[in-house]
C-alpha cells in the first residue's frame, strides 16, 4: 500500500473541527479515494473512522476531513502525530 496522506492540516478551521466535530484534516495524494484514506487513517493511527469528506482546493491539492468514531479522540490523535 502506498502511501496516501502526505501531511496534517494545521489551520483555524482544522482546529475547530478537532475541536467541536471531533475531526482530523490531512492533505493527501491527488489520486487517492475515499476507501483508501479511510483505510490509511485507521491503520496507521489506530482509529475507527466514520465518514471521510474530500476537497480539491484552488491551488490543486487534494484534502481530507477524517471524522472519527465517539470512542476516538481527534485531540488525543493529533498529539500523538504532533500537530500540536
Amino acid at each position: 500500500m502506498s502511501r496516501q496522506i502526505e501531511h496534517p492540516l494545521v489551520t483555524e478551521k482544522a482546529m475547530n473541527d478537532m475541536d467541536f466535530e471531533n475531526k482530523l484534516q490531512f492533505v493527501v495524494n491527488p489520486d487517492a479515494t475515499k476507501p483508501e484514506i479511510r483505510d490509511e487513517v485507521e491503520e496507521r493511527f489506530e482509529v475507527t473512522v466514520d465518514d471521510v469528506n474530500t476537497q480539491v482546493t484552488m491551488k490543486g491539492k487534494k484534502k481530507a476531513s477524517v471524522k472519527l468514531s465517539e470512542d476516538d479522540d481527534a485531540q488525543e490523535v493529533a498529539s500523538r502525530i504532533g500537530v500540536f
